[in-house]
């Protein structure tokens, strides 16, 4: 199979799951969108669930790619630079919808979605977290925390928020993506918000 067979088929089945989920995601339509044989997708991913893996893991490899190109690590400011990689990050769902479908509704739907019950991405995973708290520090002005804080304490609970708001927010637009992209003003004001609170418990 050519890189650009394969491309077809990952790109056609990111649809699918990101469309349906999992469970409800079919071969049929993936071959379909991809103008292969269905023969040809099971000789190269041997079930439906090692097809998802892949799909999720090349997403996770595209988005790792467009932060580490794209990150902006310029404010000292911790809650600024948290807001503007969120907007970061929301440039590469702009760009690539079909791509965060399927990574949203891995993180934010049921457990049969989420990269973390599938142990060939759980590396790869806790690899892109860990990398993504490690560049967040570099360059944070600590002299603005209250003495007693913790800031990785604080960058933890602030992406637990974040990431709950986030759910409720796909939630609400059953992870239609379109839907997500039209109001993302409103999400955005939210979060201004949720920062302002952080910040102001946080900040001196």
């Amino acid at each position: 199979m050519s890189d650009n067979t394969k491309q077809d088929i990952l790109l056609a089945a990111i649809a699918e799951f990101g469309r349906v989920g999992y469970a409800a995601a079919s071969t049929n339509e993936i071959v379909k969108k991809a103008g292969v044989s269905k023969g040809l997708l099971f000789h190269h991913f041997k079930c439906k669930e090692q097809l998802y893996t892949a799909c999720q893991i090349y997403v996770l490899e595209e988005y790792g790619k467009y932060m580490s190109e794209h990150k902006d690590l310029t404010s000292p400011d911790l809650f600024e630079r948290i807001l503007k990689n969120l907007h970061i990050k929301m440039g590469f769902g702009f760009k690539n919808p079909l791509l965060l479908g399927i990574i949203n509704r891995a993180w934010t739907l049921d457990d049969g979605n989420n990269l973390l019950k599938r142990p060939e991405a759980e590396e790869l995973v806790l690899k892109s977290m860990q990398f993504q708290t490690d560049f967040f520090f570099e360059g944070v002005d600590s002299d603005l925390f209250r003495a007693d804080y913790d800031i990785a304490k604080v960058m933890k609970y602030s992406r637990l928020m974040l990431e709950a708001h986030w759910k409720q927010f796909a939630s609400e637009y059953n992870n239609d993506m379109d839907a997500m992209i039209k109001n993302m003003d409103d999400y955005f004001s939210e979060v201004g918000e949720i920062i302002d609170l952080l910040k102001n418990g946080a900040y001196i």
